[in-house]
């Protein structure tokens, strides 16, 4: 069994041709010649720009499945993986906006309904108010007239 072999350019790091896994036993590993000799796209390359990292069977599986894309870090000899950034779909915002939407709406209703009530409740007071400062006025009056 041999893991992924990844062939990257030696001045950026950028992937130019990633091997699968070869899961059956009697596997055999090949050579960069070889490689080099079997695809068109190393081929092309000058064979000294170019090198490679072997991945042990299994490693970095599940990033190869779901990355978007990958290169190797040219300082440490890693394998950097660029992932997919994962959103809710636009069907499901536009729900999610719908029912917020129709919430405010509500909440609105209610707020104004809420204030109308106050400000009735500040007239009636207003109204009290101006009541019971004519009735201390009337009492001044007459205790003056007295």
């Amino acid at each position: 069994m041999i893991g992924f072999k990844i062939y990257y350019e030696i001045e950026t790091g950028d992937v130019v041709l990633t091997i699968p896994e070869k899961n059956n036993v009697g596997a055999i590993s090949t050579t960069k010649e070889q490689d080099f000799l079997m695809y068109d796209v190393l081929a092309v390359r000058n064979p000294e720009m170019v090198d490679f990292i072997q991945l042990p069977y299994g490693q970095y599986r599940s990033d190869f499945e779901i990355a978007n894309s990958w290169k190797v870090d040219l300082k440490t000899g890693q394998v950097l993986f660029e992932y997919p950034k994962f959103e809710t779909p636009i069907s499901e915002q536009i729900h999610l906006l719908w029912q917020e939407n129709e919430e405010l709406k509500v909440e609105n209703k209610e707020l104004k309904l809420a204030l109308a009530e106050s400000a009735e409740a500040q007239q009636q007071d207003k109204i009290e108010n101006q009541l019971a400062i004519a009735e201390l006025a009337e009492v001044i009056a007459t205790k003056e007239g007295l």
